[in-house]
C-alpha cells in the first residue's frame, strides 16, 4: 500500500511538471498573443480597435496600398494614383507638421484642410495615416528646424526634462497638434499615428538620441492621458538599417507604447533580413512599410516581405522613382488591396 501511494504521488508530481506546467506556458502564450492584438491604449475608441483587428486579420495575406501627400495639398498624390491606376489607395497618408516656414494662421488653415480631407476619406471607407514632422521646440515651422542634422544630447536632455523652457515649448507644440487630432477623434476617425520617425538616423533633431524613448513617452502620455486621444494607433517607424541608419532595436519604445512597427525603406533596399528582424521585435504586432520611394515588387510582397500590412509611397517620389507600368502592375496584384478591394475584405471579416 505504501509503495502504491508513493507511485501515485510520483505520478502526480510528474504530471504537474510535464503537463500542467506545459499547460500554464501555453496559457501564457495565448495571453501574450491576445495582448498584442489589443490596442496599447486600453481606452481606445471602437473604430481604432476595429482597425487594429483588421490589420491583424490581413497580416501575411494582403498588403494595403498607401499614398502620402503633403500638408498644403493633402489629396494631390492619392488623385495621381487614381489617374494612373483607376483606383484609390487603401490608405491616405497625411502630414501635420509645418516645414515651409508657415505663419501660425497659415498652418492652422492647412491643418484644417487635412482634417476636412481625412474626415471625408474616412467616410468613404478609407484608412487615415498621419506623419508629424515636428519642428524643434520654439523654432520656426520650417524644414531646417526639423531636418537639422541632429542636436547634442545636452540640448535633447533639456527638451525631455520637465520644467525647462524647451520642455514647455515642446508641450505647447504637442497641444497645438492635439487640437486637430481631437477633431478627428470627435468625427470617429481612427488614425495610424506615426511621429518621430527614422529616429535611428542622424538628420532629424530627435534622431540618434540614446534617450529617444523618453521623448516618445512624453507625447504618448500627453496625448492619451491629458488630451484623451483614443483614436490613435501608435506606429513606431525607424529607417531600414544602412550606412545612414543604425540598427533599430535600441530605439524601440516597447510593446506597451506601439501598436504597429514599420520601416521606412528607400533606394530600393528591400531586405528579408530587415523584414524578419522587425517581425521578431514586433512579437505578433502588425508590421508595415512606413514610407518608401521605389515600390516593392509583387514578387517581394508574395515571398520575402509578405508580412508587411501596408506600404506608403512618398509624395513626388511615386513618379520620380517608379514608371507607370510598375505602379499599375503593383495595383493589379491580387494580394495588394486598393480602396475598393479593402472595403470588400473588411466586410468579409466583420
Amino acid at each position: 500500500m505504501r509503495n502504491y501511494l508513493r507511485f501515485i504521488l510520483a505520478s502526480l508530481v510528474l504530471l504537474y511538471l510535464t503537463g500542467f506546467v506545459g499547460f500554464d506556458k501555453s496559457q501564457e502564450m495565448i495571453r501574450n498573443q491576445q495582448s498584442e492584438k489589443q490596442t496599447v491604449n486600453r481606452g481606445s475608441s471602437n473604430n481604432a480597435k476595429k482597425l487594429l483587428k483588421f490589420l491583424h486579420e490581413i497580416k501575411g495575406k494582403y498588403t494595403l496600398t498607401g499614398m502620402h501627400s503633403f500638408l498644403e495639398k493633402p489629396d494631390l498624390y492619392a488623385e495621381k494614383i487614381k489617374q494612373i491606376t483607376g483606383n484609390y489607395p487603401a490608405i491616405k497618408g497625411y502630414e501635420l507638421g509645418g516645414i515651409l516656414n508657415q505663419q501660425p494662421s497659415q498652418l492652422q488653415k492647412e491643418r484644417d484642410g487635412v482634417v476636412k480631407s481625412a474626415i471625408g476619406w474616412h467616410k468613404s471607407g478609407g484608412i487615415v495615416a498621419m506623419t508629424y514632422h515636428i519642428h524643434l521646440p520654439g523654432e520656426c515651422y520650417c524644414w531646417k528646424k526639423v531636418n537639422n542634422g541632429g542636436i547634442s544630447q545636452e540640448e535633447f536632455k533639456k527638451i525631455i526634462t520637465p520644467g525647462t523652457e524647451q520642455y514647455k515649448k515642446h508641450l505647447k507644440d504637442l497641444d497645438d497638434a492635439a487640437i486637430y487630432l481631437k477633431k478627428l477623434r470627435d468625427a470617429g476617425v481612427p488614425v495610424l499615428w506615426r511621429p518621430y520617425h527614422e529616429m535611428n538616423g542622424g538628420w532629424f533633431w530627435w534622431g540618434r538620441q540614446p534617450e529617444f524613448t523618453k521623448l516618445w513617452d512624453i507625447m504618448y502620455k500627453r496625448f492619451t492621458e491629458y488630451h484623451d486621444l483614443n483614436n490613435l494607433l501608435w506606429v513606431w517607424s525607424p529607417g531600414a538599417p544602412d550606412e545612414w541608419s543604425d540598427p533599430f532595436e535600441s530605439y524601440y519604445v516597447g510593446s506597451k507604447k506601439a501598436d504597429v512597427l514599420a520601416l521606412d525603406i528607400y533606394h530600393n533596399k528591400y531586405k528579408k533580413e530587415h523584414h524578419d528582424q522587425l517581425i521578431a521585435l514586433a512579437k505578433g504586432k502588425p508590421i508595415a512599410i512606413g514610407e518608401n520611394g521605389h515600390l516593392p515588387t509583387p514578387s517581394l510582397l508574395n515571398n520575402d516581405l509578405k508580412s508587411y500590412t501596408w506600404f506608403m509611397a512618398w509624395g513626388n517620389l511615386l513618379e520620380e522613382t517608379n514608371s507607370k507600368d510598375v505602379i499599375q502592375t503593383l495595383f493589379k496584384e491580387d494580394r495588394v488591396l486598393n480602396l475598393n478591394e479593402m472595403l470588400t475584405k473588411r466586410k468579409e471579416t466583420k
